[in-house]
């Protein structure tokens, strides 16, 4: 189930203090509405009663999407620094509940579930765009790299993520984004067939899709932060 927790949230604008839920965990077959909202932008976003303002709350939970065979644990992009100790930390979680050390139950639904670790509301929503697409995302971790070196002017910063964020017929839609923010900076539109092509040569891929094979942290960030 989904689970939510009260918590106090402070207004970054005015500094005014409201209690809020927090997510702790979304079942996303048991809540789809949730997984809508997370699509959206609109999920733990809530608006300061004093001066307006947009208040984000963390990222700090784990995601269940047994349809889709997703398991993803959240982490705030301030944690991304720690990364290393982060993956270890969700695959121990991941065990417990639904690997070698869970109950037989669980370790059937766990055969079925691909665990994740993102940093922030963009990076979890860019996961579940994949799932919507049919985009593996180890081969969208290269589409991006191939798209930084070969795209002129790429704001390529660590206050910086280039997401995927949607896709019709032949494109593949994507974002720089400013990670504190989440502002958009500019969008961009690649033809589906480049990612088709780096999924269909993975000898001239190999090294590079090694970094990430059996990771749970799969995502550009891991090369080069920490």
């Amino acid at each position: 189930m989904s689970i939510f927790l009260e918590a106090t949230a402070t207004c970054g604008t005015c500094g005014n203090q409201a209690q809020v839920d927090l997510a702790a965990s979304v079942n996303a077959a048991r809540r789809p509405d949730l997984r809508t909202a997370i699509l959206d932008g609109s999920f733990q976003a809530e608006v300061c009663a004093q001066c307006g303002g947009q208040m984000r709350l963390p990222a700090h939970l784990t995601y269940l999407d047994v349809k889709r065979g997703q398991w993803i644990l959240v982490q705030t992009a301030e944690a991304l620094e720690n990364w290393q100790e982060e993956e270890t930390e969700a695959r121990k979680i991941f065990e417990q509940n639904f690997g070698a050390a869970a109950p037989k139950p669980s370790r059937e639904i766990g055969a079925d579930l691909v665990p994740r670790l993102v940093f922030g509301w963009p990076a979890l929503r860019e996961k579940l765009i994949c799932s919507d697409l049919a985009v593996d995302d180890t081969t969208l971790e290269l589409l991006k790299m191939s798209v930084m070196r070969n795209v002129a002017g790429a704001p390529i910063a660590d206050q910086t993520e280039l997401r995927l964020v949607g896709g019709e017929g032949d494109t593949l839609n994507f974002a720089w984004i400013t990670t504190a923010s989440e502002a958009p900076l500019f969008g961009l539109a690649v033809p589906r067939e480049v990612y088709d092509d780096i999924a269909s040569e993975p000898e001239v891929w190999a090294a590079l899709r090694a970094d990430f094979a059996g990771r749970m942290f799969v995502d550009l960030k891991r090369l080069v932060a920490g």
